[in-house]
């Protein structure tokens, strides 16, 4: 049996690491507009913007972990002692 739970909200969440990634296109955009010699610090920005969308994203992921392993589960009864009853 899976163990996958998921709170199905009726709204969509704001996820700050997808706005980080998503405005890491933005300085390349910039560029093209701009004199050859800001092409690479574009790239460097982009690059830290989506390695930092990135680990935000782990972070994200390693917390939301933990608070579902720290709630206490529901108590499971197997079909046999279910049977036995």
């Amino acid at each position: 049996m899976s163990e996958y739970e998921n709170a199905h909200d009726d709204s969509p969440a704001f996820e700050p690491w997808l706005a980080v990634l998503a405005s890491s296109i933005v300085p390349e955009i910039v560029a093209t507009r701009l004199p050859p010699e800001f092409f690479v610090p574009a790239i460097v920005a982009t690059v830290t913007l989506f390695v930092t969308g990135l680990v935000m994203l782990r972070r994200q992921t390693v917390q939301r972990r933990r608070a579902t392993e720290s709630r206490p589960r529901p108590e499971t009864t197997r079909y046999a002692q279910l049977e036995a009853q």
